[in-house]
């Protein structure tokens, strides 16, 4: 099990270059981030190379799938996140799916969705990149109210649907626990469609271990399953998180 850490909730405000630097200090080597088009990506990958390090995850910058009339658009974001993700030898990237839009159904926004990710398949395949649709909690976090995937239940249908190995799911723990609960078993039974694991503690998404969830038992469990992905690091720390990550790295990192 290869573990990952998320540079922007980690280190909430800090210079990523920076934030890479403490990581490889404590030989914490393996890096995820969000947005990719705010960043200097040169000097990411000129440091990346210098340390030996791996960049598990991007984030695609879009803002719908679910609407037809804008999926060009949403294409091409997948299409320059892929290329972005690729000249940081980074081979997935995680995407929200939108928010819901008035007058349209669920059935026809899935079906958007369903049809965006399969025109997206060229670009996809032209980087060699994967993408993760990453279904989010619309109850605790009231900023995501209204977002449209928010069970993982759905997702893995969706990705089903699409049927290919380069679009799978963002697996975020924390947010299906708070959805939907029986975090282990659903994780078990779709592994086959996951494309990326993040965890953080429930509720709160804080320090993993403060939370309902048993992440010793979890990530022991994770190590079991036919999974050769990333499992990253995505909480908001109350004190500073450099002991908690060496200690995650020492019990649960396996390369």
């Amino acid at each position: 099990m290869r573990i990952s850490y998320n540079t922007e909730t980690l280190f909430e405000g800090r210079d990523i270059l920076d934030v890479m630097q403490v990581l490889h200090a404590h030989d914490l080597n393996i890096i995820e981030f969000w947005s990719w088009e705010d960043k200097d990506l040169q000097a990411i990958n000129r440091l990346r190379q210098e340390l030996g390090m791996e960049v598990a995850s991007i984030v695609v910058k879009l803002a719908t799938m679910l609407e037809p009339d804008k999926r060009e658009d949403a294409v091409e974001s997948i299409r320059r996140s892929a290329e972005a993700a690729c000249s940081l030898n980074c081979s997935r990237m995680v995407h929200t799916v939108g928010f819901v839009k008035e007058g349209m159904s669920r059935e026809e926004m899935q079906q958007s969705l369903i049809d965006g990710l399969q025109a997206a398949i060229p670009a996809l395949e032209e980087f060699g990149v994967t993408t993760c649709i990453e279904p989010l909690n619309t109850i605790t976090d009231k900023e995501l109210s209204g977002y449209y995937l928010n069970t993982s239940q759905e997702a893995f249908d969706i990705v089903t649907e699409v049927n290919h190995p380069l679009v799978k799911v963002c697996y975020d723990m924390y947010h299906v626990q708070v959805m939907e609960g029986n975090v282990l078993p659903r994780l078990q039974n779709n592994i086959r469609h996951v494309g990326h694991i993040q965890g953080a503690g429930a509720p709160g998404r804080h320090e993993l271990f403060i939370s309902e969830l048993n992440y010793d038992y979890v990530f022991d469990a994770i190590k079991q399953m036919d999974y050769d992905g990333y499992v990253g690091i995505e909480y908001f720390p109350i004190h500073d998180p450099i002991d908690d990550l060496v200690r995650i790295k020492e019990k649960f990192h396996t390369g």
